[in-house]
């Protein structure tokens, strides 16, 4: 039964039961309505303020429909179900817990500040304590133990934190003797993949609330597509596309890749990034944060303005960032600048700016964002990487790289540069870099 529901601006009502409700009721997840899902982009675009609270009810409700569309179209192409009533939903059960859970772990502005998380840990380090030594422990188990007794079943169907994490979140699960294969690689595809259910929600989230147009795409044609592709000799059970859906997909990965561009990796966006994690380093203690969890939990947006106005007056980039003083991008590259010849014209230009100008000079790349930079990948079996395309009458499947030749030039990675001066030098800084574009179309 799932007698709760929250009206959700972008999926109408969203329903949970009432063991779910009391993990969304914990203080760990109340705090995720004090987390921004865009960090510092709310000061760019106004609408944006948008939190990790409802992307999290987003997911567990998408991945809920996704995977309830997926096996039926399976079981309507091979009029036999992939799973038996139990086991599938328990399958669902542990994928919306995974959904539910699997953004606890953020730090205060979400991205925007995660440079300052102790050497080589990750939100998802996080997420991990979180769900195994907090309140939501026990509330994960207790959900396990009414569906047992609900289903009459043994402990092979318990579901507990660790369960979760491996599913979702461990490195190499596959070493422990606990994974199961190929059943939780598929499950994990519906949180962790190509098409999976966290990108299907913010897209439609993030592009709803900046008010931009470049993140929708036709959500119902594209679940209505999805199905699995099994190959028992080889152990592989893959969340799948038919070919009829192939201009879903298309446009869903377009409406990613637009994002990225204009919102993910907006230039103001990215330099008030900057100086959001300046100012935060000078706050926390050890410029860093705890990695505790109690103490960890106790920082969320809320927290840091205030320690940040706290330091306003002793820290500029503290007082930058509350008076949204921002440099002024002078010069940025292609979108998929990798040519040598690309980054030594980046090179030329930064140079030229350095030695005639008496400034600071900000330098932005892709590769410095947390996000992972959006790269269509080529469909491989063995790996597990990218989606396979159903063709009807044919065994194997193809990959959208093959079937789609508007999405060729996403294989290309996205690198794009910038360099960034304070606004007094800003009509000096473009003038010595028309000069220099100018010079090179002329020879």
């Amino acid at each position: 039964m799932l007698p709760y529901r929250f009206r959700d601006p972008i999926h109408g009502f969203i329903e949970v039961s009432d063991l779910e409700l009391k993990i969304i009721d914990s203080r760990p997840f109340q705090r995720l309505r004090n987390i921004k899902q865009l960090s510092t982009t709310y000061l760019v675009y106004p609408g944006a303020e948008h939190s990790r609270f409802g992307h999290s009810l987003g997911v567990m409700h998408l991945v809920t429909k996704t995977y309830d569309s997926a096996l039926e179209n399976y079981r309507k192409s091979k009029e036999m179900p992939l799973f038996d009533n139990v086991r599938r939903e328990w399958y669902k059960q542990i994928l919306r817990l995974i959904a539910l859970t699997h953004d606890l772990g953020h730090a205060p502005f979400s991205h925007g500040s995660e440079e300052l998380f102790d050497k080589g840990e990750e939100h998802e380090d996080f997420t991990r304590k979180i769900i195994c030594s907090t309140e939501i422990a026990q509330c994960i188990r207790d959900i396990g133990d009414d569906f047992r007794q609900r289903y009459e079943v043994g402990e092979e169907y318990a579901i507990t934190p660790d369960l979760l994490w491996l599913i979702y979140g461990e490195k190499n699960p596959e070493m422990n003797t606990q994974y199961r294969v190929p059943d939780y690689k598929l499950l994990r595809s519906f949180m962790d993949s190509e098409l999976d259910c966290d990108k299907m929600d913010y897209l439609l989230r993030d592009s709803y609330y900046c008010g931009v147009n470049y993140g929708r795409y036709d959500l119902n044609r594209l679940l209505s597509s999805l199905s699995v592709y099994v190959k028992p000799r080889d152990n592989i059970m893959q969340l799948a596309v038919e070919r009829g859906g192939i201009h879903a997909f298309e446009e869903f990965l377009i409406a990613r890749y637009f994002m990225f561009i204009q919102v993910y990796f907006h230039k103001t966006r990215r330099y008030l990034d900057n100086l959001l994690t300046e100012s935060v380093r000078h706050v926390l203690p050890d410029a860093k944060y705890p990695e505790e969890v109690a103490e960890y939990l106790k920082w969320d947006d809320l927290t840091v303005l205030d320690k940040i106005k706290e330091t306003q007056a002793a820290n500029p980039a503290a007082d930058q960032f509350l008076r949204r003083i921002v440099m002024s991008c002078v010069y940025e590259t292609t979108a998929h600048s990798s040519q040598g010849s690309d980054l030594l014209l980046y090179k030329v230009i930064k140079d030229k700016l350095k030695s005639e100008l008496a400034c600071d000079i900000f330098e932005d790349t892709a590769s410095k964002l947390p996000h992972k930079i959006p790269v269509l990948e080529e469909y491989a079996a063995n790996s597990g990487k990218g989606i396979p395309i159903l063709v009807n009458h044919m065994e194997q499947p193809s990959s959208i790289a093959t079937e789609s030749i508007l999405l060729q030039s996403l294989i290309k990675p996205i690198n794009i540069k910038r360099l960034y001066v304070d606004k007094l030098h800003a009509a000096d800084a473009r003038r010595i870099v028309a000069e220099l574009l100018n010079e090179g179309k002329e020879s």
